[in-house]
């Protein structure tokens, strides 16, 4: 079967595991939990994906290890945070489900990051710069996000809108189809730079001290530059998942 994991090519990832990490005074030490993850898969004559995760998280100061990589904050004063960043990018295409796909593959790749934060409680705004380092395809990716943080009972939900800029060499590897890549009737395409807007939900529920019970949902509308391309057929990216998680 084929899985592009395209749920967590345009970043859902950070959000599943960080669903209870980004709300200021987030403890150190351990959670660990799992998540059921589903998207509406835009590539051609591919059906939903359904994929279990595992979430992990460890944190002891300016340190953090989690699913979603490793980071550390070399500078926090009031409202302003700055860390370095080793981030996945799980965009891989693990196999091929039919003959529309044949001779498209991907890997999971690594980008370096350097993240900037603006946090003032409820409202808070993030940037991102992002370098791939694993010497597949050299891109890079700059993301801009706002969010606004509601508490709704016993459930924080965490609204957000934003925007990921992806550099040809990026948009080319995820959505395009190289010279090598191409057969009769798939020819080579390549976006160039694309912009791809976003909106999610996000959500925490505690379940008594330690338990909590995780929710996230999230829309990405792909450029006309993307759904040109021979191997995308939908121009909306729907996504999310349901899980928990336990901190010790």
């Amino acid at each position: 079967m084929f899985r592009t994991i395209a749920l967590l090519a345009l970043g859902l990832a950070p959000a599943l595991p960080a669903l209870a990490q980004e709300a200021p005074g987030r403890p150190d030490g351990w959670s660990l939990g799992g998540l059921v993850a589903a998207d509406t898969n835009p590539y051609l004559g591919q059906g939903s994906d359904v994929i279990p995760l595992p979430l992990f998280r460890y944190a002891n100061g300016p340190f953090e290890l989690s699913t979603n990589g490793l980071s550390y904050s070399v500078f926090s004063q009031g409202e302003w945070g700055l860390s370095v960043a080793a981030r996945p990018r799980f965009s891989g295409l693990i196999s091929t489900d039919g003959d529309q796909l044949d001779g498209i593959d991907r890997e999971v790749t690594g980008d370096v990051a350097l993240e900037l934060r603006y946090d003032l409680g409820r409202l808070y705004a993030g940037a991102d710069l992002r370098q791939e380092f694993t010497g597949e395809h050299d891109g890079q990716e700059a993301r801009l996000r706002f969010g606004l943080r509601q508490a709704m009972g016993p459930v924080r939900l965490d609204w957000s809108a934003g925007a990921a800029w992806q550099s040809g060499d990026l948009s080319r590897y995820v959505w395009g189809v190289s010279p090598d890549e191409a057969r009769i009737g798939r020819n080579a395409y390549d976006p160039g730079d694309v912009v791809v807007p976003f909106v999610g939900l996000r959500g925490v529920m505690p379940l008594g001290q330690n338990w909590s019970l995780l929710g996230t949902l999230r829309a990405d509308f792909l450029p006309s530059a993307v759904t040109d391309s021979p191997i995308i057929e939908d121009d909306t990216l729907v996504s999310g998942g349901l899980g928990v998680e336990f901190r010790f």
